[in-house]
């Protein structure tokens, strides 16, 4: 039984259409005749669902699929279809998904599966392997933080030194994608890792070499051929140069491009309703649009929601008091001025002169109020 949801994909858009094919061949001992064990992965931003019955603890899928993607296997329930209650839990396993005959094999659970036969995976377990001391660290610091008295997480200092040392730990793991992706320039895992750093600075350098080595048919990918641009990105974006123009549509449907507040201050703010970082910091936004929009500022919003969240990114609209103009393509992380801008995390905004050209970045509580005040004078 096949079925399609629409969903975001993050950093794994692929081909529709795809003439390779993968096979999954499970064989769980301790699975009784009968057992629904459901398949749920995302093929060019649409959730795809299918389900099988075991049968001597074994059970098969097969399917059409160009490149590798991130998938789920659960026992007797797929919550991309069925939520689930709270604090249900259920039996399941996370994998990367390819074109391969890949088997699966345990006694007892899926979470418990060994994978064999499939290259992704094994690429994946050396990635995760590179990178375990870094997320232990940056595991450690969160815990750090969580550990302290609520007066002492407001102090500061304690926030700078805490927040100087997660930037740290984050520089640390793009160097580590970047070292990955330079060893293994026939791994389409080496296109999802330059895609995650390609729009950071610090490691800009390497990513362009990593991303030379690539196959071509790695870089002629959907995702490969948006490194170049995510790239392109740093020096695009940086202070005094012009914004890279856009356009997208509002709720009713209208384009709207950038360029068509030339003329105005404008902060080019990105932010999705599923980010609760980006839902804080909205009332900061409020109060400077209503500040400063008498003169000549204006705020446009692009939010990252996903695909089939138009009703969640409206109600956020309307919850937060978002009364400037808002585009989407409802793409998720895969949002294309998202690429152009280089936007890896939210919220992030841009602040842009009336001609256009970049004036500040990423401008946050007092810091926005306190910027547009230098550059238009004190709010009436």
């Amino acid at each position: 039984m096949r079925r399609i949801f629409l969903l975001s994909i993050g950093l794994l858009p692929l081909l529709a259409g795809a003439q390779s094919r993968f096979t999954l061949e499970g064989n769980v001992a301790q699975l009784k005749n009968g057992d629904k064990v459901f398949l749920s992965y995302a093929v060019d931003d649409q959730r795809i669902s299918d389900s099988t019955l075991v049968r001597k603890g074994r059970f098969t899928f097969t399917g059409p699929l160009e490149y590798p993607v991130d998938a789920r296997i659960f026992l007797g329930k797929n919550p991309y279809v069925t939520p689930l209650a709270k604090g249900e839990k259920i039996d399941y396993l996370r994998l990367y998904l390819e074109p391969v005959v890949m088997t699966l094999q345990a006694k007892d659970s899926l979470k418990n599966i060994k994978i064999s036969g499939s290259p992704a995976n094994r690429e994946q377990a050396e990635l995760r392997a590179m990178l375990a001391e870094n997320d232990k660290q940056y595991a450690k610091n969160i815990q750090y933080y969580q550990s302290l008295a609520p007066e002492k997480q407001q102090e500061e200092e304690v926030r700078k030194a805490v927040m100087d040392r997660e930037m740290e730990l984050l520089e640390e793991s793009y160097k580590i994608h970047v070292a990955f992706a330079k060893a293994h320039p026939h791994s389409y895992l080496s296109v999802i890792s330059l895609a995650h750093v390609a729009p950071q600075q610090s490691v800009g350098d390497g990513a362009r070499e990593a991303y030379a080595q690539l196959d071509e048919k790695l870089k002629n990918t959907p995702l490969g051929k948006g490194i170049p641009v995510q790239l392109a990105s740093i020096s695009n974006t940086e202070i005094g140069k012009v914004a890279p123009d856009f356009e997208q549509k509002t709720p009713d449907g209208k384009v709207v491009k950038l360029s068509d507040f030339r003329g105005k201050y404008v902060l080019l703010d990105f932010w999705a309703s599923w980010c609760g970082p980006c839902r804080a910091e909205n009332p900061n936004v409020v109060a400077a649009y209503k500040a400063y929009k008498g003169k000549g500022f204006e705020v446009l919003g692009v939010s990252l929601d996903n695909p089939g969240k138009r009703a969640a990114w409206l109600k956020a609209i309307g919850d937060d008091g978002l009364t400037w103009t808002q585009v989407s393509d409802l793409k998720g992380w895969e949002n294309a001025a998202t690429k152009i801008y280089g936007i890896r995390s939210i919220p992030q905004n841009f602040l842009i002169d009336p001609a256009g050209k970049i004036l500040a970045k990423d401008l946050r509580g007092e810091m926005l109020l306190k910027t547009l005040e230098e550059t238009l004078g004190k709010s009436e």
